[in-house]
């Protein structure tokens, strides 16, 4: 396995690799070093790199199958395993999120390139959902490794809206879809480690407790997480890519920019989530 030049940022999750061209047909040796570091690291980014939608999707690839661009909005032209991200067209994520949780199977992770960024402003926070589940006290930890919570799109419908598309058959088929129910201690498949799996856009509701028991615990849940201790904040620059894993991060775009921000993404399919046995 090759060496990558893998610098990390903070403790808890992300780090800088260097010296790869993700546009080029990577070996399977240098395919599972960023693996590695991705299991690692949670988050990895890399600097001065050249995608397309063709190249970006072939990348993905190399780590699963690209999913759709995205259940409710509209894919780049002619790609559609590639979700643009544009401030000229309302597009946003300022709120903590988990990536399309209320799926049965939310995706593994995501390939995100900045294709023009404001020189000041719209840097992305990730969150590490498996230090925050460690920071709870053991009894914490033993009551919520055996609940689950419901996950829905409908909590996060106006969060969608505001996006400048037409709904459609995609969007009325999301809407209509029943909850899912995901345990709220997830075990990551491939570290075995357990993390929160619950995130303010699309978790509802802890299953069993009574509404106000499960917005005080969720709310708990959320201060834990998004602390200084538990999180990295990058910096965008045009060219940059951001690789992570969903299964154990939420992550969070800045809304403080006037300037145009255009970012390109590609999820790869992911599994059930499971919780302890």
């Amino acid at each position: 396995m090759p060496t990558l030049d893998v610098t990390p940022l903070a403790t808890p999750l992300g780090a800088v690799i260097g010296g790869v061209d993700l546009a080029t047909d990577l070996d399977d040796a240098t395919v599972s070093a960023i693996r590695k570091a991705l299991l690692d690291h949670k988050a990895v980014f890399f600097h001065d790199q050249h995608l397309d939608p063709v190249t970006q999707v072939a990348l993905a690839a190399r780590f699963g199958e690209p999913t759709e661009a995205h259940p409710v909005e509209p894919a780049v032209e002619g790609h559609p395993e590639v979700l643009a991200l544009d401030s000229d067209e309302g597009a946003r994520a300022d709120i903590w999120h988990t990536d399309l949780t209320f799926q049965e199977e939310p995706p593994l992770g995501a390939i995100l390139h900045a294709v023009e960024v404001p020189e000041v402003g719209g840097d992305t926070l990730w969150a590490d959902m498996a230090a925050a589940y460690d920071a709870l006290s053991p009894a914490l930890r033993g009551f919520l490794d055996g609940l689950t919570a419901t996950h829905t799109p409908n909590k996060a419908d106006g969060y969608f809206a505001q996006r400048d598309t037409t709904p459609g058959d995609k969007a009325a088929a999301t809407a209509q879809a029943p909850p899912v129910h995901h345990p709220v201690v997830r075990i990551h498949p491939e570290t075995g480690r357990p993390s929160l799996f619950v995130n303010p856009l699309f978790t509802l509701k802890i299953d069993g407790l009574r509404r106000r028991e499960s917005d005080a615990l969720l709310d708990l849940v959320q201060h834990v997480a998004t602390q200084p201790e538990h999180v990295v904040r990058w910096r965008w620059r045009a060219g940059d890519v951001a690789f992570w894993d969903n299964r154990g991060t939420m992550h969070y775009a800045l809304l403080d920019y006037t300037a145009r921000r255009r970012m390109e993404r590609v999820a790869i399919a992911g599994d059930k989530p499971l919780g302890r046995s």
